[in-house]
């Protein structure tokens, strides 16, 4: 999911990294006359430049690549937890759920306390309806080095019980979340499917609404307003709302065909 919050991959190598040199070396910087592949021969600064490599790999979406650069890092240090998060965050951006996961908890394991990776295989856990994301939730609330993330965890809540049918639980998650911090507008978005998905369009409808009231600029809930408007036969109201969000995200290719297909059936 994009709902949660996007962790720098530099970030934990200097974190959890700090017996490696950091010279000042950018890889993606034109005017350094040094190759990367004769940095990565000088012993002194080899860990450093491939960190930064990876950051550039994982960042043009080379995983693969990516992959390959941080294992050569695991390969001398196999429990190092920072090494160990990014190449669980780099399988999980590949679609690799279940490689992720396991990388994550190796993560925890070796670090004895890593929020972000908990928060993390907790989202997995949920989107995959797997009953270890309430347990990780659960003993997130209870860690007052996680109380920042207590939205993001009362939202891996309610997407558990939204994957595993359980309605009712998930409506009062989602709307504990909201009573706490209104303005988590991808609750509001998951609020409303639970009703899209329960055919209850109008009462869909409403939730999503009342996310662009909240935010004039939320092109998803517009997004979503035109498809429950599409759904309630609204087309007109449907068309513009489609344009409200393309208007607001050019990447919403979805919104942009909803356009060209009730178009063709005025």
């Amino acid at each position: 999911m994009n709902f949660l919050f996007i962790l720098i991959v530099a970030l934990f190598f200097a974190a959890c990294n700090n017996n490696s040199a950091k010279p000042d070396v950018l890889v993606n910087d034109k005017s350094n006359n040094t190759s990367i592949e004769q940095l990565l021969k000088d012993t002194t600064t080899v860990d450093s430049v491939r960190e930064q490599l990876i950051a550039e790999l994982v960042q043009n979406k080379e995983y693969s690549k990516a992959l390959a650069q941080i294992d050569l890092l695991l390969a001398k240090d196999s429990s190092n937890p920072g090494r160990l998060y990014i190449k669980a965050d780099a399988l999980e951006r590949m679609g690799d759920t279940a490689g992720a996961i396991v990388h994550y908890n190796k993560a925890v394991i070796n670090a004895g306390v890593f929020v972000e990776a908990e928060m993390r295989a907790a989202i997995l856990f949920a989107e995959t309806g797997n009953k270890n994301a309430l347990e990780l939730a659960e003993n997130l609330l209870k860690n007052p080095g996680a109380a920042r993330f207590r939205s993001d965890v009362l939202m891996v809540k309610g997407i558990y019980y939204s994957k595993t049918g359980n309605t009712a639980k998930a409506l009062e998650l989602y709307n504990q979340l909201l009573r706490e911090d209104y303005s988590y507008m991808d609750a509001y978005i998951e609020k409303g499917l639970v009703y899209y998905d329960m055919a209850k369009y109008e009462d869909a409808w409403k939730v999503f609404n009342k996310s662009t009231e909240v935010s004039n600029k939320f092109a998803e809930g517009y997004f979503w307003m035109a498809k429950a408007e599409e759904k309630m036969n609204k087309k007109q109201e449907a068309i513009n709302n489609y344009k409200r969000a393309l208007a607001l995200d050019q990447s919403i290719t979805e919104a942009r065909e909803g356009i060209q297909r009730l178009e063709g059936t005025k």
